[in-house]
């Protein structure tokens, strides 16, 4: 840890670059995600309280409050991917999974919006989301309006089973298509981590986007923490310069409170996280009934 101070601090420099124009994410986003714990388990007769399902998302907001998350500014609870139902609508909309969200996404936005936090949900480019279900090709302008009939405030939209060089007008097309709907909703894109190597246009990616990813994706481990503190310091691709109110570099989540991290390299996470301005996705809990984990409590709030 002795060298990370050497570079850290050239990774919040905002260089002037217009923003994207929704006004939104003027301080790094922060709330909770379902990936790094869940991931895409959806076998909810074996395991109803851990599987991607409307049960486990109304625990966590209910956990956000009380575990006092929200108090201390993480205020969005986003449903990364697997929500989906195979099969889009006979109209073309998409729609959850019936039996796992048996109230229906409209339903859990207004449980969520009711404890006073925020509504996030995950989509995909490509054809197909990473889990395989549908993306939003061929169906931009009819899943932006879906979003907004859902009252949702914060999109994050993946990049499998697409072609990484129609991003850069792919992204900012659904991008348009949200404004469009005149709903606020961050914009949370993976466009230049699917371009990792290829000179990512950093410039373009901020005017069109709130926050990106721009490395792999985390893993439980020191290791990859490590990885991805030392891909923010050698800062190849110039992203650094682009970090300003509305548009931020997002490093992956923290895994603070799962499995992998000591309390140090928690601490240590945190820090670095808090160093690059990141966008922060917290771990309260190891599990949605389970009692608030002192660890996690005490670095994340």
């Amino acid at each position: 840890m002795g060298q990370l101070g050497l570079f850290v601090l050239v990774l919040v420099c905002g260089c002037g670059v217009s923003g994207l124009e929704n006004g939104l994410a003027r301080t790094p986003p922060m709330g909770w995600l379902s990936w790094e714990r869940f991931r895409c388990n959806t076998d909810c007769d074996s395991d109803p309280e851990f599987c991607i399902g409307e049960r486990l998302f109304k625990e966590m907001s209910d956990m956000m409050v009380v575990g006092g998350y929200l108090e201390a500014g993480y205020d969005t609870i986003i449903i990364d991917d697997c929500w989906l139902d195979h099969k889009r609508s006979a109209d073309g909309k998409l729609q959850a999974d019936p039996k796992r969200f048996s109230s229906g996404i409209p339903a859990l936005s207004d449980y969520i919006h009711k404890l006073g936090l925020k509504f996030g949900i995950y989509e995909d480019y490509g054809n197909f989301t990473c889990g395989g279900y549908p993306g939003i090709l061929g169906h931009m302008e009819t899943d932006a309006k879906t979003f907004a009939e859902w009252n949702v405030d914060y999109v994050k939209l993946d990049g499998c089973y697409s072609e990484p060089s129609t991003m850069e007008t792919g992204y900012p097309e659904f991008g348009r298509y949200l404004n469009a709907t005149k709903r606020p909703m961050v914009y949370s894109c993976s466009w230049p981590a699917y371009q990792i190597g290829q000179n990512p246009n950093y410039k373009s990616i901020a005017e069109h986007c709130n926050l990106w990813r721009n490395f792999d994706d985390i893993a439980d481990s020191w290791d990859s923490v490590l990885s991805i503190i030392d891909y923010y310091g050698e800062d190849k691709d110039g992203f650094s310069g682009f970090a300003a109110p509305g548009q931020w570099n997002d490093p992956d989540m923290l895994i603070i409170g799962n499995y992998g991290l000591s309390l140090d390299q928690s601490k240590a996470q945190m820090a670095m996280w808090c160093m690059f301005a990141a966008p922060s996705s917290c771990l309260p809990t190891s599990g949605p009934s389970g009692q608030s984990s002192k660890k996690s409590c005490s670095i994340e709030t």
